[in-house]
This record gives structure tokens, C-alpha cells and sequence, in this order.
């Protein structure tokens, strides 16, 4: 086991030393370098090698703007009204009630990505140092260094390892430089593994909220286009619409599996003109993720269809949800003689009156979804019926083509004719059952 004897002791809180401590320890430490150097490349468009320290696992704390637990935090804050205030993580990150939230956040993750499993065998260790700022909060780390103090307040014996770790402290820099860092070390290598979408598309917005950044700067941080942060952003709003609208708001957890479902929504929004037919692909597409295995087929194939078939869905839902009787103008009826009924116009419901009758209630919803499932799936058979009236057709009209065609540039003297005959006589075989069909089918042909 590693000797820690000669090393700095753990002081009283396991989620962080005081600021006053923390910078304390690494100027002692930097006084006496090991030796032992670690390389942190692009930082401020440079490489550079800085010392390796050995420090006790709870001097540093946790990042709260880690761009990872950005919609684990909202989650937490929804789900811990009493213990946790709306504002708890926009706070001063050195308070320990903040700091032992966060440790909380990365326990759950440590967990799913499978990181207790790997580290639980006391044979893995470390292998490289954590990154810190210059104050002691981790840059690149923090669930490792959750995952180790974990371990090490569980058994200190079996974990003694983890008693003591190597970080290493980056020189000082602004914020923006910690998320651009953060960017090029974690979610480049990374990203496609560890973050969900909405994890990804929250650290994006809470980095454009806290630096005021533009979606062509997150963009060039992050190594995408500004078209698709802008679709990310969008498809954030819409996810968190529909939390909000479910009395879920900021559950993220709830719609992390749902990435492909929003996207298709997303771009069939983006796609549609009218604001009354953006609203109710929206809500259709809302009521059918609310119970995604009663729609028979992927969401994210389900969805494009409600636009696809809009006019179809439009119909069924106003015939489900029909407009109430107008009621009696005695006034109008006497202009028109007494005993006359006013002419009274026929009005189609519009698309926000549907969408409000869609989400008035729970069962509203539910006789929603049954009824656009129903609307597409009659057009998908009307689309195969379709398909199959026709292919009559175009395999007579394929067909005549490649025999002009063969007719037109065939018949040469070099051209074989081994096989044409036998060829010609199953043509002529087909074309007599066909005519004989038709003869049959009289009304329907010349119609």
C-alpha cells in the first residue's frame, strides 16, 4: 500500500479545504516539486508541462459549472424542492451544502457509466492526474474523484490507495478558458459515450448563459456547426416544453432516451409555415411520446409522419374533438322572419382550438394519441393500397419501354437471337392473360 505518512493529513470536511487552505497547500508543494511533470496540451494555444502534486482526496472541490451535470443539476432542484433551492448551484460554489449536492449528481453518474464497477477492484488505480484550477476546483475529473472518495469513506482500508491523489494545477486563466479546455478534454473524446443529449445541449446553454456567448462562439468551442448548436438549443426548448407541460419541468432523465423523437419534431417544426399547424405537430407529437409503445413503430419514425399527414390528422381530431353547438340568437332568427333559422357558417375548427381541446385533460390526450395513430396508420395503408393499384401500370409501362428500347437499338445483324423466340413467346403468353383480365374489367378500364 502507498505510504502516506510523510504526506499533508485530510482536514475536517471530505467535500473540500477551505480557499485559504487549498492555495496554501499547492504553494507549499510547488516549492518542492517532484519532478514528475504532466503535459495539458492547447492551454491558452500553447502545450505545457506542469508539476504532478500529491494532495489528500478532499482537499479539491468539485466544478458546479461542469458541463456535464448541467441537467442533472435542474433534475436535482426539481426533485429536492425542501432541500434544495432553485438557486443552489448558481450560488457560491465553495459552500459545502452546494459541494455535497454536486457529489451527490456524480454519484448517480459514476454509477451508470460504470466506473464504481471498474474502480471497486482495488487493483485499478490511478493512472492520470486530475486536473485543477488555480483555486482547487476540478477541471477535468470530477467523477473519478467522486467515484475515489466513495471508496475511501467506505473502507479506508481496502481504498487506502485513494487516500492521497496526483492532480495537477493550471497556471490562472478566465472561465471561458476553463470551458474551452473542459471542451477540448472531456467532450471531444468523449461526448458521443458519456453525455446525453440533453447533458450536452444544457452545458451548452448554461455556458451561453453564464459568458454571454454566441452560438458561432459555443460552436467554435465546441467543434460544430452554428447550425447545430442552433438545432440543439431548439430542441432543448421543445424537450423542456414538453416536461413543463407533463408537471416535470427540468426532469431530464425522463426524455434523455428520446433524442431521435425531438430531433424529427424539431425539424418538422422548423419545416411548417403556419404557427396554428407548428402547434399541433407539436402537441400530437407530445401525446404520442407520452406513450411511445402504443404508437407500433419508432417515435422518431412516427413523428414526421404527423406532418407528413397533417391535413388527415387535422380532420380525425376535429371530427374527435368537435366544436360545440352555437348557441340560439333569437335576435338573428326574428330578423329573418320569425319562425327562419339564422344561416349559420360553417366554421372548421382551427388548429390552436384543437390543440387546447388536446390538452385539456389527461384523457383528452389519450383520445388525442389514439386518434392520430389511427389517422396515420389508415393513410400508410391508403399509401400501400395506392402502391399496389399501381403496379400494374408501371410494370406494363416498364416494360413496354425496355421492349421499345430493345426494338430501337437490338435489332442489328450481330445481335445473337439464341433465346428471343422463347422469350417472345412468354411475353406474348402474358400480354393475352393481361388482355383477357381487362376484358374482364371492362367498366373499371374504361372508367
Amino acid at each position: 500500500m502507498f505510504d502516506t505518512s510523510n504526506l499533508p493529513q485530510p482536514k475536517k470536511s471530505n467535500y473540500g479545504w477551505s480557499l485559504v487552505d487549498r492555495r496554501e497547500e499547492f504553494r507549499k508543494l510547488l516549492e518542492k516539486p517532484t519532478g514528475e511533470t504532466h503535459r495539458v496540451a492547447d492551454f491558452k494555444g500553447e502545450t505545457v508541462s506542469l508539476p504532478i502534486l500529491r494532495i489528500p482526496i478532499n482537499l479539491p472541490k468539485y466544478r458546479i459549472s461542469n458541463g456535464r451535470t448541467a441537467s442533472a443539476q435542474q433534475e436535482y432542484v426539481a426533485l429536492h424542492p425542501t432541500q434544495a433551492q432553485a438557486s443552489i448551484f448558481d450560488g457560491d460554489p465553495e459552500i459545502e451544502d452546494v459541494q455535497i449536492a454536486q457529489h451527490h449528481i456524480l454519484q448517480g453518474m459514476v454509477k451508470d457509466e460504470g466506473l464504481a464497477a471498474k474502480f471497486k477492484d482495488s487493483t485499478n488505480k490511478q493512472v492520470e492526474p486530475i486536473l485543477l484550477d488555480e483555486n482547487g476546483f476540478v477541471v477535468n475529473g470530477n467523477r473519478r474523484l467522486c467515484c475515489w472518495r466513495t471508496l475511501y469513506e467506505g473502507n479506508k482500508e481496502s481504498y487506502g490507495h485513494f487516500g492521497h491523489i496526483d492532480v495537477v494545477v493550471l497556471p490562472h486563466c478566465d472561465e471561458k478558458e476553463l470551458d474551452r479546455l473542459e471542451a477540448k478534454l472531456q467532450i471531444e473524446r468523449d461526448i458521443r459515450s458519456d453525455y446525453s443529449w440533453d447533458s450536452e445541449a444544457n452545458m451548452m446553454a448554461q455556458k451561453q448563459r453564464l459568458h454571454n456567448l454566441t452560438t458561432l462562439e459555443l460552436a467554435q468551442n465546441y467543434g460544430k456547426t452554428k447550425k447545430n448548436i442552433e438545432d440543439m438549443l431548439a430542441m432543448l426548448a421543445i424537450a423542456g416544453e414538453y416536461l413543463e407541460s407533463r408537471q416535470r419541468k427540468n426532469e431530464w432523465s425522463v426524455v434523455k432516451d428520446d433524442r431521435y423523437a425531438f430531433e424529427e419534431l424539431q425539424k418538422a417544426i422548423a419545416a411548417t409555415s403556419s404557427a396554428g399547424d407548428k402547434e399541433l405537430i407539436k402537441e400530437a407529437a407530445f401525446a404520442l411520446i407520452d406513450d411511445s409503445g402504443q404508437v407500433g413503430e419508432r417515435l422518431y419514425s412516427a413523428i414526421p409522419k404527423v406532418k407528413e399527414h397533417l391535413a388527415a390528422v387535422k380532420e380525425s381530431l376535429s371530427e374527435a374533438f368537435p366544436l360545440p353547438a352555437p348557441k340560439k340568437d333569437e335576435a338573428a332568427e326574428n330578423a329573418f322572419g320569425g319562425g327562419q333559422k339564422a344561416p349559420v357558417a360553417a366554421v372548421k375548427r382551427s388548429e390552436f382550438a384543437l390543440v387546447a381541446a388536446i390538452k385539456k385533460d389527461a384523457a383528452s390526450v389519450k383520445k388525442a394519441r389514439e386518434v392520430i395513430i389511427e389517422a396515420i396508420r389508415t393513410q400508410d395503408e391508403q399509401a400501400n393500397e395506392r402502391n399496389r393499384t399501381d403496379f400494374l401500370f408501371k410494370t406494363i409501362k416498364k416494360a413496354n419501354q425496355l421492349i421499345q428500347n430493345a426494338a430501337g437499338h437490338g435489332l442489328k445483324p450481330e445481335s445473337s437471337v439464341s433465346g428471343v423466340e422463347s422469350q417472345l413467346e412468354n411475353l406474348k403468353a402474358g400480354i393475352a392473360l393481361i388482355e383477357k383480365w381487362l376484358a374482364e374489367k371492362k367498366p373499371e378500364a374504361k372508367g
